[in-house]
Parts: structure tokens; sequence; C-alpha cells
């Protein structure tokens, strides 16, 4: 019994950690630069979000206070969505 029960347990632990990694994320700060071509939005502190193609960052500016949801993808930072304030 034992032999089976701790090879579960460890089955188990890892399938909740990488779930636990899959959780969106928020970040605040304010825009440094925008890409509609790339369809990235950076912030001050030089990261970098990556958006859905077809996006439109027209209602925002440079400068603007803004939290990005988003989640890592390897290096990647894929941002669902993007409110000013």
């Amino acid at each position: 019994m034992r032999k089976f029960l701790i090879p579960l347990m460890l089955v188990a632990s890892v399938g909740v950690s990488s779930v636990a990694l899959a959780a969106p994320s928020t970040a605040h700060g304010a825009i440094q630069s925008m890409d509609g071509k790339a369809c990235t939005v950076t912030l001050a502190d030089k990261a970098v979000y990556q958006f859905a193609p077809k996006c439109d960052f027209s209602k925002l500016k440079a400068g603007e206070k803004v939290a990005i949801t988003y989640t890592v993808s390897g290096k990647v930072n894929q941002a669902s969505a993007i409110t000013a304030g």
C-alpha cells in the first residue's frame, strides 16, 4: 500500500502546482510604448505584454497608468485584458 501511495501523492502534487502556475496575474504600471502591428504593450518597467491579433490600442496613450491581466506562456507574457487606472 505504501509503495502505491507515495508515487500517487507525488503525481497529485505536480498536477496541483502546474494548475497554480497557469493562474492569471495582474501587472500595474505606466505605458512606455505600444505596437499596434505586433499587438504589444511595454510598461515603464520594460516588461512586454503580447495581446491577441487585431488588438485596438486607440483609446490608450503613452504614460497612462494601466492594469494588464496576463498569463506566462514560456517566456511570453500573454495578455488577455488591459484597463486604464
